[in-house]
């Protein structure tokens, strides 16, 4: 994978955001994606991996609960400042 934009997770992430991933891959059609289920996860380590995501989101139903949440989770992670989560 190309660089990826790193963020602190622990600075910027709120629990509401965190529950929404959470939610996300625990629903079938998307923990039936290894690829997406890993990307959500990494969003948990501070990594931007939102363009993959929606690339992926793209081919669901755009009207769907799952798809409105995925682009409000990519939008919100969009705006994070760039850094890194402390390990």
């Amino acid at each position: 994978m190309a660089h990826t934009r790193r963020f602190n997770r622990h600075e910027n992430m709120k629990e509401v955001t965190r529950t929404v991933i959470l939610h996300l891959i625990r629903k079938s059609v998307i923990r039936d994606n290894d690829e997406l289920v890993n990307m959500l996860y990494g969003l948990f380590d501070g990594y931007d991996y939102t363009d993959s995501i929606m690339e992926i989101a793209e081919s669901m139903d755009w009207n769907s609960h799952e798809y409105r949440l995925i682009d409000a989770v990519c939008h919100e992670v969009k705006q994070y400042p760039e850094g890194v989560t402390a390990v």
